[in-house]
């Protein structure tokens, strides 16, 4: 007589592999909550030409963004237009109104300065970089040269913000 060897049964793999599967779920879980997946900002600022006294930037962003001047002192008044006409192209069809539509800042040194900072991107939804555009106009003394770079939130933690001013009603 041959000894009876026991079979082993392929169901009991199969449970451990569910068991398996059932105990690792808290450590995805704790893996997907503790690791930070973001894309980058990002911030496209295409400058008019300059007319003195005046700047104007046609921006896109998908994610909050500041306007940063130096080597200025003085006033200065920005309008943010959502959407219009470019030399007879739309702009702004899909865009959003990023911050404040009218704001005024004063700056007392040369030192960069924050003098706009939006809260929020100008893409409402998806299109091309036109249709998410908006205008940003800065009026300002006519015998100044400010230097004005448009950066991401990230990018200006580190900037200080301008004193506030009550806007030029134009």
């Amino acid at each position: 007589m041959r000894p009876k060897t026991k079979r082993f049964k392929k169901r009991y793999i199969v449970y451990g592999l569910i068991a398996f599967e059932i105990a690792t779920i808290p450590v995805s879980a704790m893996m997907i909550q503790n690791v930070a997946f973001s894309t980058p900002q990002s911030v496209s600022a295409a400058p008019f030409p300059n007319e003195a006294g005046v700047s104007k930037f046609l921006l896109t962003s998908d994610a909050p963004f500041a306007v940063i001047s130096e080597n200025a002192i003085g006033k200065f008044d920005i309008t943010v237009q959502a959407s219009g006409d470019l030399n007879g192209l739309p702009f702004g069809a899909q865009a959003q109104m990023p911050g404040e539509a009218e704001s005024c800042a004063v700056l007392e040194s040369t030192d960069p300065k924050i003098i706009y900072l939006a809260e929020r991107k100008t893409a409402l939804s998806a299109g091309d970089a036109l249709s998410r555009a908006v205008v940003l106009e800065i009026r300002y003394a006519a015998n100044v040269k400010p230097d004005f770079k448009v950066v991401t939130e990230n990018e200006s933690k580190d900037v200080k913000t301008a004193q506030p001013c009550t806007p030029k009603q134009i």
